[in-house]
């Protein structure tokens, strides 16, 4: 037998095959190499961190929606974190209370890197109000926008936003939020559904539900790092609707992860 974890985030799913002591086929041997050091348990918290927001953005945002990006002009940035956090916080407040004025409600994921020069804020926000607004509201710099495209996975801007947070959110120093990112409450947890399989092994080739088209570069087999037993990992995508035919299917998302891109406001 062994353990078969679906995790369901919008138009994606992940599904995490594993063995455990209890759960596990007689022919399969536990490695003794692990070597969990400092170092190689810094890697393995960094894509932890980076799958728990991919899948918290995929589950809540979509074609539309905005990457923000908030810097400071050099006279007014904030002297210290606690002062930053502020700031960051006086603008949300306002936000919301535009998106409210406008019939909506406001839905975010915010990552902080705070430094002498790159003193900014990353945000993902629901989309369906006007960006000039957003940097009136900002009111400290520059305001980036960028539109989120219509693949429905954002693997890749999750990945840059915890990167950016790498360097400062475990800094007394440098934290703002003390964690690597901060979120609104009325954001949708992704769907997990965990199955015991009884079968000694799974499909090298692996099957995904109907309505689904396995992105076969996400294919993983190895060894955990943790456990010591084989894994096999992978990730799908909704097939669109022919209705939505005309739309692009799976874009390889750049680093901001964007179909159209709006200049810096000012």
């Amino acid at each position: 037998m062994y353990i078969k974890k679906s995790i369901f985030a919008g138009m994606t799913l992940e599904v995490e095959k594993t063995y455990t002591i209890k759960y596990k086929s007689k022919t399969v041997i536990r490695s003794s190499n692990i070597n969990l050091t400092p170092e190689n348990m810094k890697k393995v918290n960094e894509r932890n961190a980076a799958k728990k927001l991919r899948r918290l953005i995929n589950a809540n945002f979509r074609s539309g929606d905005y990457h923000l990006i908030l810097t400071y002009r050099p006279e007014e940035r904030a002297i210290n974190p606690e002062e930053a956090r502020k700031d960051l916080e006086r603008f949300l407040d306002r936000l919301r209370r535009y998106y409210k004025k406008m019939g909506l409600e406001l839905k975010y994921v915010a990552v902080a890197e705070y430094g002498k020069v790159s003193m900014h804020f990353h945000l993902v926000v629901n989309g369906g109000v006007l960006p000039e607004e957003i940097n009136r509201i900002w009111g400290h710099g520059r305001v980036g926008l960028r539109v989120l495209d219509d693949s429905g996975d954002y693997i890749k801007l999750a990945a840059y936003l915890i990167k950016q947070t790498s360097k400062t959110y475990n800094d007394p120093e440098k934290a703002v939020f003390r964690k690597r990112w901060c979120a609104s409450r009325n954001l949708k947890k992704p769907e997990v559904k965990p199955e015991i399989i009884k079968a000694d092994s799974w499909r090298e080739t692996p099957k995904v539900p109907k309505g689904y088209m396995l992105i076969a570069d996400s294919v993983e087999y190895g060894v955990s790092e943790i456990t010591g037993y084989p894994y096999q990992y992978y990730r799908a995508i909704k097939i669109p609707d022919k209705s939505k035919k005309g739309r692009r299917e799976n874009d390889k998302n750049n680093t901001g992860h964007t179909a159209k891109r709006k200049p810096l406001l000012r």
